[in-house]
């Protein structure tokens, strides 16, 4: 079972991102399908399959196989799939192996190519940044499982663009 306040983090990610939508974006599936380079048309039936409303839905082991989400999906995919990497992480850091937990570090960048055209901060209600920050901050405090140093640099990279402290 998680700390008491590792399920505060896990409800104050759930409170933030709740009912955030995949819609039309680029799911699991169609982002290794990308990665792929188009070499697996299976990944492209599958994508048809994946979860678009409920982001928990996502949360299971099999989260641990899809790696370049974060590097193959749009802005709405990002939004859709980073409250349930996060909850992954905040749940299996300590006992799994998987990158997952480091890619979802390395994504909450506001320095993200995804941010380019629109500002992280544009992107993001304040509840939804502030998770992203306490996310961030538990990663940091528990930089014995995960990269603790992107973890620092990404959340004063966020803070310093909120002015949050």
């Amino acid at each position: 079972m998680a700390a008491p306040n590792e399920e505060a983090l896990v409800a104050q990610i759930e409170a933030a991102f709740e009912n955030v939508q995949l819609e039309d974006s680029v799911s699991l599936h169609l982002a290794e399908f990308h990665d792929s380079g188009g070499s697996k048309p299976r990944l492209a039936i599958l994508a048809e399959t994946d979860e678009r409303l409920d982001w928990h839905r996502v949360i299971t082991p099999a989260l641990e196989s899809f790696q370049v989400t974060f590097s193959f999906t749009d802005l709405k995919g990002f939004r859709f799939y980073i409250p349930a990497y996060m909850i992954w992480t905040v749940r299996n850091h300590r006992t799994s192996s998987s990158i997952i937990s480091d890619f979802t570090i390395y994504a909450i960048d506001p320095d993200h190519h995804l941010f380019e055209d629109t500002p992280f901060v544009r992107w993001f209600t304040p509840s939804q940044i502030a998770a992203m920050d306490a996310f961030l901050e538990h990663c940091v405090a528990n930089s014995d499982s995960v990269d603790g140093d992107i973890a620092l640099e990404n959340l004063r990279k966020i803070r310093s663009r909120t002015c949050h402290t």
